[in-house]
């Protein structure tokens, strides 16, 4: 979001009252807050939920309030989106696409 200039503390106060209470709640994974320096001074409010449900319930929240608060305080409408990941994976990835047989070397790779 870009805030309004003489908006941006009390946005970025809302959202750091509300960012323990947000990980409090059941089947939160994440709720992070960055604040750019750069020309557009954007604040970046993220939140990972563990299941659609857990969203949900997030979303109807007294919380959730305080929330689209902060959102009103936008100098323009804000990017919201929610993203479902269904599936994850990390390290075991790589190693199956690089011990396929016929995998191109990487330049430099040894192995």
């Amino acid at each position: 979001m870009l805030p309004l200039p003489n908006r941006r503390l009390e946005v970025l106060e809302i959202l750091r009252s509300v960012q323990g209470p947000v990980l409090a709640q059941p089947g939160c994974a994440s709720c992070d807050i960055y604040d750019e320096e750069g020309p557009e001074h954007a604040i970046v409010f993220i939140e990972r939920w563990e299941s659609r449900e857990a969203l949900e319930a997030h979303l109807r929240s007294e919380m959730y309030r305080r929330v689209l608060g902060a959102l009103e305080l936008s100098g323009g409408r804000p990017d919201i989106r929610f993203e479902q990941v269904s599936a994850s994976e990390g390290m075991e990835l790589i190693e199956r696409q690089r011990l396929t047989i016929g995998a191109p070397k990487v330049k430099g790779d040894e192995s």
